[in-house]
């Protein structure tokens, strides 16, 4: 007996617990899609294929930053997603993280350190940092985790913020900020390097969320977040699995924060503040939480919109509480749900039957 026949057997009423893997054809549809899509995003900085978007286009370091941008916040988000979304803990630290990333690279790179070494030593610590921290706040929940870890993050933020006077061997810059050296390959420019490496970044992160997501560690804290209660008595520890989201959130959170930080070339801890966290929220919860392309949808949706209406600050800023609210009320999934719900819809069914009949 497989595992979907067995699961089939086992649920309500032969109801499938999980759906299915599709077999045949179908099965290759959604990795080929994946491909094609990657292909698009990389060859979009090589030919006009987003140039409409006036946002996105192909021949200037204005486009190729732009969708770096995209590609880093989605980096993050991905963490954040496995977070909040898969494992329901609302951990709200990943602006601080978002910063230790930035900083902590730039800094090392100055100090001789290899680019590569530096960007993943640094989300090594995040992921240390972040793991240490989710051990009491493992014990705490909604409300009060979300306070908890909101501190632990403004905290971070604080620490890079120290004047040199008092705390100078950080090399932070303290408030005023901090122009970074910037990473270059082949000969490169800083842009075409930058984008490059946060493309890169975007597959290597997409494939180990895919992974994680769809293997035991997703299904596990699925029910983490979904029957907690229930976990104990078959023998799963609810906080090992909780330390391992806020770990993995933390390594990604890094990440992007590093990307963010070569493309931006210069930082400052107010980049980091509470704004980049609400912006980060904006980003999944208008993509879709618990989606798998949630996060990159969110982060071309937030970056358009943030060049669309760079000339009028209150404007941006109300266009994106606008969205927030429109999708919290009409549409909890984001955008990501959509074509699920078209398919369900009473509409779409009415008109395939329709058609059934017809042919």
């Amino acid at each position: 007996m497989t595992a979907v026949e067995s699961s089939s057997s086992s649920g309500a009423g032969g109801r499938p617990l999980y759906k299915p893997r599709p077999s045949g054809l179908k099965r290759w549809a959604e990795p080929s899609a994946t491909l094609a899509l990657f292909i698009f995003l990389g060859l979009s900085a090589v030919y006009p294929l987003l140039d409409w978007t006036q946002v996105f286009p192909h021949d200037t370091d204005f486009g190729k930053g732009n969708l770096a941008f995209v590609f880093a916040y989605t980096v993050a988000a991905m963490g954040f997603n496995l977070l909040v979304g898969y494992s329901g803990q609302l951990g709200l630290a990943i602006a601080g993280l978002f910063a230790l990333g930035g900083y902590g690279t730039g800094v090392l790179f100055e100090d001789g350190v290899p680019f590569f070494a530096a960007f993943f030593i640094i989300a090594a610590v995040a992921a240390i940092i972040g793991v240490i921290f989710a051990f009491p706040a493992a014990r705490l929940k909604g409300f009060f985790l979300a306070i908890a870890t909101l501190a632990f993050g403004e905290l971070i933020v604080k620490l890079i913020e120290l004047d040199d006077e008092v705390a100078g061997w950080l090399d932070t810059g303290g408030g005023t900020g901090k122009t970074l050296e910037l990473f270059r390959l082949g000969g490169g420019t800083n842009t075409r390097t930058v984008f490059w490496m946060s493309y890169g970044a975007l597959v290597f992160t997409y494939i180990c969320f895919v992974i994680l997501s769809r293997g035991r560690l997703g299904r596990t804290l699925k029910s983490v977040r979904d029957i907690e209660i229930a976990t104990g008595p078959i023998g799963i520890s609810s906080t090992r699995y909780k330390l391992i989201a806020f770990g993995l959130s933390a390594f990604t959170a890094s990440m992007g924060g590093a990307l963010f930080a070569q493309n931006a070339t210069f930082i400052n801890p107010g980049t980091f503040k509470t704004r980049l966290l609400v912006f980060l929220l904006v980003i999944l919860i208008i993509g879709g939480v618990s989606r798998l392309w949630g996060p990159l949808i969110g982060a071309f949706f937030f970056v358009y919109i943030r060049e669309k209406l760079q000339d009028v600050e209150e404007l941006r800023i109300l266009m994106f509480g606008i969205a927030l609210m429109l999708a919290v009320l009409m549409l909890p999934g984001g955008f990501a749900s959509l074509p699920s719900r078209l398919r369900e819809s009473r509409y779409i069914q009415d008109l395939r039957k329709r058609m059934r009949a017809l042919l």
